[in-house]
């Protein structure tokens, strides 16, 4: 009888090992498995994920650019803070230029958001980063059923300032 039991127990441990490597190796053929191409609507919602993130710490005015293109409008309507005001970035034509040297020096002045999707190395997995007048982040968002996630994201910010000395050396 116990020989018996022990034989139940070693089968009933191979079969969950046997399931358990199979469920790892189904997990790796969905990361890895080579997609198709990024989507449109997945490089915009996964930048779109970074710039809720920094506008929770933002306040003013903001001109946002997502991939070149202004945002979904639910971007703009789910905003929480009252303290913001978000604008799309093709309201400022001058400023709406791909290449952020080459926008007019008014633009200086403007608080201007520009995320950009920067590569997917897994199918639903994907390096996104953004840049403001005085601050730059990146992060790594996940798509999980159906919807994208911020899994890590730093942001830095840097401000210059002068500090006038009446002591003469």
């Amino acid at each position: 009888m116990i020989k018996y039991m022990k034989r139940i127990l070693i089968s009933i441990s191979m079969s969950i090992g046997a399931f358990s490597f199979l469920a790892l190796l189904f997990i790796i053929y969905i990361f890895i498995y080579d997609s198709p191409g990024v989507f449109v609507e997945d490089a915009d919602q996964a930048a779109a994920v970074l710039v809720c993130e920094y506008l929770g710490i933002e306040k003013g005015d903001v001109y946002i650019s997502i991939n070149g293109r202004d945002p979904e409008n639910s971007i703009i309507s789910n905003n929480g803070n009252n303290i913001i005001s978000i604008h799309n970035l093709s309201e400022l034509p001058e400023c709406n230029v791909p290449d952020e040297r080459d926008q007019d020096s008014s633009c200086e002045d403007k608080n201007i958001l520009r995320a950009r999707f920067e590569h997917m190395p897994a199918k639903y997995l994907a390096f996104v980063s953004f840049t403001t007048r005085g601050c730059g982040g990146r992060g790594m968002a996940a798509k999980i059923a159906g919807k994208w996630y911020l899994l890590k994201s730093h942001i830095n910010c840097c401000t210059l300032g002068v500090v006038v000395s009446d002591q003469q050396p």
